[in-house]
């Protein structure tokens, strides 16, 4: 059995109700929630209506309405199916209604729920009805039927106090005596036969004392000059509110004449009963009253009666209420289409008070001097129709849930053709799904990237019949990409066999935006975090630099001048380490996974940590020696670590211990998660402090954006919600355990990687080692610092290179127009930030001059946008000579033979 969101449903029933809801604060008599029909009904827009108090919008057309109406939603909330309430709209015309008022009982405060339907329909219908009604008085005053009506003086007993107010001059001649003899509607019994008058009177008092409001009879009257006829005599009941008869309306009709075609027709009945008994369709004659003449004995099973007791009744008796208009309007119709067949559906009451669906068709043989009746042919459809309609309302429900859901979804067959979506997939792709179904992905829009991945996925969903979640970049036809979080299900049919995909895709394109700037936000809150302690390193490194040179400059360094030199040389390249990893932590791009060896991760960010934090904490760093490497992101990792430990500082202000530890967790799995382990494991980092600690309450808020414990201006409450994002975007978690004066302590669980390629490592450290000689190739340095310039021209003039320099960006370009005369220039160095064109600009404008001359670009930032193709290359700052000849000749190697041979003359 399927199940649904029940928030879902209450969302659906609450836009799709017919009647107008207003949900209010029973207190404040402010409106919290309205559904469409209340702003179709009163021109209102959702934003003006919510402004105004419920009572403004209800007057009564009485006195005291609007009271008692506050009265029923702030205290008793016993309001149902008022009349006479009228709802303003925004033109100030008032709409009748009729008014439901309910209480609401949901924590924290009951809820008022005020349910208006609209009244005009019913109120126009009533007027018609009463001028209808005048209209069939002045009818039936001169109708072949006789007609009366009596009043009931007020009183406790119902049999007494009965008036004629109106009796028809037939009543007199067919009863034979004058008008006036006819005082009440008991004396009526003195002129019935006495056969019938006891039955009738008995009758009569049952009507006036029981529930029921209508009855009818047949039966004989005797006139003064002894002539017996037989009327049909309808009696109807008018009660007050408290159910007590106050008008009785008869209406008879003379049917002797029928009575006497009648017994005719029964003996001619007779004739065909037998050949209609058996069947288990049921039969019945009706004459052109829709009295049953005759029933067959499928009456039993299809409504539970017997049919001796039905035959003589209307047929019209039996009919659920609310069908019994059309049921008439199609009798009606068979009565004015002699012989053709009418078919209808309507509903009946059955004998148990069950109601059931029957299936009829009716053929007016009144005409036929055989039949003289509507034969009506009947069967039962209950299950039928009760399971047709259960069909219909599911697929309605389906259809509509399916089609409000805003995530994308669609579903496929087996060979991954399209067979239907839902707006929200349209509105994404471009595309109209009537123009994908029968095709593949690829015969839409191509074979991206990330469709092959997908094709992947879904070749796995359909081997092992489990879902499958991913995150993905993708782009449609309509030129749009956006990142999705997609999972992949099966479709399952008869016999629980997989016939086809299920996907489902959630845009998260700003989210991830918005996290990617939550993150970026904290990163650099962190930054200024550090900024004291690196200020203070980065001082000490250059008065050793700085007190070496003046040593070496001033000759007073003898036999040390090499040693200082060396020393120098090391605080400089001490420095450049600091400064790239602060670079590095600081930049914003977005999640790039790599294998990491995360016990370096944590011996780098702890050389960081120890230059601004309080000498009073110490760090203790335990690695696990046989740690295995985790698939993530370096800079996000090493935010992580910042993150925690610098919370872990602040929450020692007297000094204490943050301990670091590392350690494989093969068999850990995501909370809640029902999955058996991954295979591959999760890598776990701890940062533990000996702080103050947290309790439950704040325990429980910490991972929330912006919370914090911290006072106005010393935090931004972001930093373990970067925290708990990074984890989550890595396929991780973190776990938080910690009791105020017992310190805390937060483990994060990262994938494992792929094991480290020790290879790279020695590639990379052979390349930087062959510094080989340049052959007299030219080469324009082109950087806005003079000192780099010389140390460039110096470095590379000493390793075989002829060199030509440019301060800006747009003198590299003149000169590189110049050389390029002669045929010169193999390779062009160019600083990313220089004034009048910058390195990009400059690159540009020389590749209109030469598109094949190798370029080098150097910058003291992080670049991750530059062209990768093998004449273009990248130098971090600050690079040494031998950093800058070893790039050089690596790009000028790389590139094409053709790229590097001197160009000619144009």
């Amino acid at each position: 059995m399927m199940t649904y969101n029940q928030a879902e449903l209450a969302e659906a029933l609450l836009q799709e109700i017919g009647d107008a809801l207003f949900l209010l604060d029973p207190e404040t008599d402010r409106l919290i929630e309205i559904n469409p029909v209340v702003l179709r009904l009163t021109g209102f827009t959702r934003h003006e209506i919510l402004q105004l108090p419920a009572t403004h919008l209800f007057r009564y057309e009485a006195q005291g309405g609007v009271q008692r109406l506050r009265t029923a939603f702030t205290k008793t909330m016993v309001f149902h199916g008022q009349d006479g309430f009228l709802l303003r709209t925004k033109e100030d015309a008032w709409i009748p209604v009729n008014l439901t008022v309910s209480r609401l009982h949901v924590t924290p405060n009951p809820l008022g729920l005020i349910i208006a339907r609209d009244d005009r329909e019913r109120r126009q219908a009533f007027a018609q009805a009463r001028r209808v009604e005048s209209e069939l008085r002045q009818v039936l005053s001169n109708s072949p039927a006789a007609l009366w009506s009596a009043e009931r003086a007020p009183g406790p007993d119902v049999l007494a106090g009965w008036q004629f107010r109106y009796v028809s001059p037939l009543l007199a001649r067919l009863a034979g005596r004058p008008g006036d003899y006819f005082d009440h509607p008991f004396k009526w019994g003195d002129v019935i036969h006495p056969a019938e008058r006891e039955a009738y009177r008995t009758g009569l008092r049952r009507l006036l004392t029981g529930p029921t409001a209508d009855a009818e009879a047949q039966y004989r009257v005797v006139s003064a000059d002894g002539t017996v006829r037989w009327v049909r005599d309808r009696l109807q009941v008018v009660r007050d509110a408290a159910g007590r008869p106050t008008r009785l309306d008869g209406c008879l009709v003379d049917v002797t004449e029928q009575r006497q075609s009648e017994e005719a027709l029964r003996q001619r009945e007779q004739r065909f009963r037998a050949l209609v008994e058996k069947s288990r369709d049921g039969i019945m004659l009706l004459d052109d009253g829709g009295v049953i003449r005759y029933a067959t004995p499928a009456v039993w099973d299809i409504l539970g009666y017997d049919p001796a007791t039905i035959t003589g009744r209307n047929v019209f008796e039996f009919a659920y209420p609310d069908d019994l208009g059309a049921a008439r309007d199609k009798f009606d119709d068979a009565l004015n289409r002699p012989g053709e067949d009418v078919a209808n559906t309507v509903r009946m009451v059955a004998a148990d008070g069950t109601v059931r669906v029957i299936e009829m068709n009716g053929c007016n043989r009144l005409d036929d001097p055989s039949v003289r009746a509507v034969v009506l042919n009947y069967r039962d459809v209950t299950e039928r129709e009760r399971t047709a309609l259960a069909l219909a309302r599911h697929s309605a429900l389906l259809e509509g849930l399916f089609a409000s859901v805003p995530d994308v979804v669609c579903y496929k067959d087996r060979d991954r053709r399209f067979l239907g979506a839902n707006p929200a997939f349209e509105e994404l792709t471009g595309v109209p799904i009537v123009e994908m179904i029968g095709k593949r992905r690829d015969e839409v829009s191509g074979t991206e990237d990330w469709a092959h991945r997908m094709r992947a996925v879904e070749d796995q969903v359909l081997a092992t019949g489990e879902t499958v979640r991913a995150k993905e970049w993708a782009s449609f036809p309509n030129g749009r990409e956006a990142l999705l979080d997609v999972a992949v299900s099966p479709l399952r049919g008869v016999g629980d066999e997989i016939v086809g995909l299920i996907v489902t895709g959630r845009d998260v394109t700003e989210q991830n935006r918005l996290e990617e700037q939550l993150r970026q936000s904290h990163k650099l809150e962190a930054v200024g975090r550090l900024a004291g302690g690196i200020a203070h390193d980065f001082n000490n490194l250059l008065t050793i630099i700085l007190g070496n040179l003046e040593l070496i400059r001033s000759g007073g360094a003898g036999d040390e001048e090499a040693e200082l030199l060396v020393s120098a040389e090391r605080a400089a390249k001490q420095a450049a380490e600091l400064t790239k990893q602060m670079l590095g932590f600081a930049r914003r791009q977005p999640l790039r996974t790599e294998t990491l060896d995360l016990n370096a991760v944590v011996a780098g960010a702890v050389k960081l940590l120890r230059r601004t934090i309080d000498p009073r904490i110490g760090i203790r760093v335990t690695p696990a020696p046989d740690l295995a490497p985790v698939a993530a992101d370096l800079v996000q990792v090493q935010q992580v670590l910042m993150n925690l430990s610098l919370n872990a500082r602040d929450a020692m202000p007297d000094g204490g211990t943050i301990a670091i530890d590392t350690w494989n967790a093969p068999d850990a799995c995501p909370p809640g998660s029902e999955a058996p382990p991954s295979a591959a494991g999760f890598v776990c980092v701890s940062v533990s402090d000996t702080g103050v600690g947290m309790t439950d309450d704040v325990r429980a808020k910490i991972f929330e954006p912006f919370f914090t414990t911290k006072d106005v201006g010393q935090g931004t409450g972001l930093g373990l919600a970067v925290v708990y994002g990074v984890a989550r975007a890595h396929g991780g978690w973190v776990e938080c355990s910690s009791a105020p004066g017992a310190g805390s302590r937060f483990d994060v669980y990262l994938p494992r990687g792929e094991p480290l390629d020790p290879a790279a490592e020695v590639t990379e450290s052979k390349l930087l080692a062959q510094l080989d000689r340049g052959r007299g190739e030219v080469i324009l340095v082109a950087d806005d610092e003079p000192l780099v310039r010389a140390m460039a021209r110096s470095a590379l003039e000493r390793q075989g290179y002829r060199v030509v320099l440019a301060a800006d960006g747009a003198e590299a370009v003149e000169v590189f127009r110049a050389e390029r005369a002669a045929g010169r220039v193999a390779l062009v160095v160019l600083d990313l930030s220089m004034p009048q064109l910058s390195g990009r600009q400059a690159s540009q404008l020389i590749r209109k001059i030469d598109p094949h001359v190798p370029v080098l670009f150097a910058s003291g930032h992080t670049v991750t946008d530059l062209p990768t193709d093998p004449g273009t290359g990248f130098l971090q700052k600050p690079y040494t000579p031998s950093a800058l000849a070893a790039a050089i000749r690596k790009v000028l190697d790389d590139a094409p033979v053709a790229l590097t041979e001197p160009a000619g003359v144009s």
